[in-house]
């Protein structure tokens, strides 16, 4: 009973037109476990993902410099957010 419940969310949201939607809010809910696990807990409150769209993810960042040590790691933090996605982040955009 309640595998077909979820398979009938799954087949609803799918037909609402909302799996992308679901899908943009985990990837910038994740964000911060993301940075966390790569740069330790000292810049949790320094940036924060804004959206997610067409395979960009964009994310405010409080300084020039904390936005260049993360486009040197970008690659690592793609990956993490990309695990087990069926929607890939493709680019990370960092507005200042």
């Amino acid at each position: 009973m309640l595998s077909s419940i979820s398979a009938d969310l799954k087949k609803s949201i799918n037909k609402a037109g909302i799996s992308r939607q679901i899908e943009a809010v985990e990837i910038c809910d994740l964000w911060e476990k993301v940075i966390c696990q790569i740069f330790g807990d000292q810049v949790i409150d320094k940036s924060s993902a804004l959206s997610f769209k067409d395979g960009t993810l964009t994310v405010a960042v409080l300084s020039p410099v904390l936005s260049q040590e993360f486009r040197f790691k970008e690659e690592e933090i793609k990956d993490k957010l990309n695990r087990g996605r069926k929607i890939w982040v493709k680019k990370i955009r960092f507005e200042i």
